[in-house]
């Protein structure tokens, strides 16, 4: 069985399935993508006749998006070869879920999903992968991160481990040290060398914090009547799921939410302070996420004003 997985490059969410979909089938090819480049990435390989090759296409933890959901509908052949598993609300809001080929679930009897924990059930449920509790642990622990559920929860810091092993080793390593780690099948365990990585990595970000939240630069902006007070700040990628819990404890520009314009990515992050939807604001600069968290391009037009009137303060 020949299968193509798409999925999140940008996350352990993505890279949850990517282990996943190398546990369960000896023949797999996987195109990593941006949370805003999988349509085309994905048109690029129907052109091309591409999809055709396999005999199952999986896209994970992302969506596409519009002509090509119709598209595929209108094929027989790719419509029951290619399934979607998505948890971000934004797309069901936009309707991408109307198509049988495509599963968008936020929330099932377990609780809230994420794209991982939604590719093991299918796998499971279809006898393509065979469980093991190092493999329910991996799972659960991408997860929860994934939902923000290891900090308002279960305040359960190996979820965050493996976060920052994503981001320190790069997709590549992080893959190589979670398979082997799967494989092994005796626990979510770090050895020394990836404990160091990650002792490392606390120890830096303590030391930059101060000075990233020093230089927030506050926003009013008007959403559809509602208005969202957002504190800006440029920060390194990998800083993004820990911030707003600083900012949360000495909320001292009494901001809704922290958006995060990233020095080494294109994309600006919101995450949630005070209970507001950050997917609104996201949305509102042509972007998609949760309530908890959401992103937008910053070349988007809308956007672009918002960074030429932060330049100024």
């Amino acid at each position: 069985m020949k299968v193509l997985l798409f999925s999140h490059i940008q996350d352990i969410d993505g890279m949850g399935s990517v282990i996943l979909g190398k546990m369960a089938f000896s023949s797999l090819d996987y195109v990593l993508c941006k949370t805003f480049e999988v349509t085309d990435k994905v048109s690029s390989y129907y052109k091309e006749g591409k999809l055709y090759d396999y005999d199952f296409v999986f896209i994970n933890d992302l969506c596409i998006k519009e002509p090509l959901l119709g598209i595929i509908d209108k094929d027989n052949q790719l419509r029951n070869k290619i399934l979607v598993f998505d948890h971000h609300i934004t797309e069901i809001e936009e309707g991408n879920d109307k198509y049988n080929y495509v599963n968008i679930i936020v929330e099932n009897d377990k609780g809230k999903t994420c794209g991982t924990s939604l590719f093991y059930d299918y796998l499971l449920e279809n006898n393509y992968i065979k469980r093991t509790k190092t493999l329910d642990e991996f799972v659960e622990l991408t997860r929860q991160h994934d939902t923000w559920e290891w900090k308002t929860k279960y305040n359960n810091p190996l979820a965050r481990d493996l976060y920052v092993l994503f981001g320190e080793l790069g997709y590549e390593k992080y893959l190589d040290v979670m398979l082997l780690i799967v494989k092994n099948n005796n626990g979510v365990v770090f050895d020394k060398q990836e404990q160091k990585v990650i002792d490392e990595y606390n120890k830096k970000f303590n030391n930059d914090i101060k000075d990233i939240l020093e230089n927030m630069k506050p926003y009013s902006l008007d959403v559809n009547g509602e208005v969202y007070r957002i504190g800006f700040i440029r920060c390194p990628y990998k800083y993004r799921n820990d911030i707003n819990e600083l900012v949360k404890e000495n909320n001292k520009h009494d901001v809704d939410l922290v958006g995060m314009i990233f020095d080494d990515m294109d994309t600006v992050s919101y995450r949630l302070v005070k209970n507001k939807d950050a997917s609104k604001v996201a949305v509102y600069f042509g972007g998609k996420g949760h309530k908890d968290a959401s992103s937008n391009l910053q070349n988007n037009e809308k956007f672009k004003i918002v960074l030429n009137e932060l330049e100024k303060k």
